[in-house]
C-alpha cells in the first residue's frame, strides 16, 4: 500500500475539485529526471539547488583528479538524496501557497487513494470542515488515518 497526502486550496470554489495527492516517500521519476522534474514542478529554488551542487560535484572531481567512477557516484548519491525529499519539496511549496493538508490516504496507485479519500468524504466519515482543524497524522490519533 502506497501512503497520500491530500492537499485542498481553500480559496477554491469547491477545494476537493483541484485536490493534489503527494505519495510519500523516494520518487523514482525526481531521481532519474531530478532538474527537468524540479522544472516541470516549477520547483525553481531545487532546480538551482542541483545546478549548485553539480558544480560543486564537477568542483571535486576537479580537484581530486577523480575520473568517471567518482563522477558517478557523486551523481548517484545527488540523485537518490534528491529523490528522497522531492515530495516533501512539493508539500513544502504548496503550503507556502496556501494549501492545506486535509488528509493522509493509503492505497494502491493514486486512483485508488483518491477514490477512498472522495469515499470517505461522501460517506461521513470525514468531512471538510473537520478535515481542516486538524492536521490528520499517525502521531495526531485522528481516527481518519488508515
Amino acid at each position: 500500500m502506497k501512503v497520500y497526502t491530500v492537499h485542498t486550496h481553500p480559496g477554491d470554489a469547491d477545494p476537493m475539485e483541484n485536490a493534489i495527492l503527494i505519495r510519500e516517500g523516494f520518487n523514482f521519476w525526481a531521481f532519474v529526471f531530478s532538474g527537468i522534474w524540479a522544472l516541470y514542478h516549477r520547483l525553481w529554488a531545487a532546480f538551482f539547488g542541483l545546478l549548485g551542487v553539480s558544480l560543486i560535484c564537477n568542483l571535486l572531481i576537479y580537484v581530486f583528479d577523480g575520473g568517471p567512477e567518482m563522477d558517478f557516484a557523486l551523481a548517484l548519491a545527488t540523485g537518490i538524496g534528491f529523490g528522497l525529499i522531492a515530495n516533501d519539496l512539493r508539500r513544502k511549496k504548496l503550503t507556502a501557497r496556501g494549501w492545506k493538508l486535509v488528509e493522509i490516504v493509503a492505497g494502491p496507485n493514486e486512483n485508488a487513494a483518491e477514490h477512498r479519500f472522495f469515499d470517505r468524504l461522501r460517506g461521513g466519515q470525514a468531512s471538510y470542515n473537520n478535515l481542516q482543524i486538524a492536521a490528520p497524522t499517525p502521531l495526531s490519533g485522528s481516527t481518519q488515518y488508515p
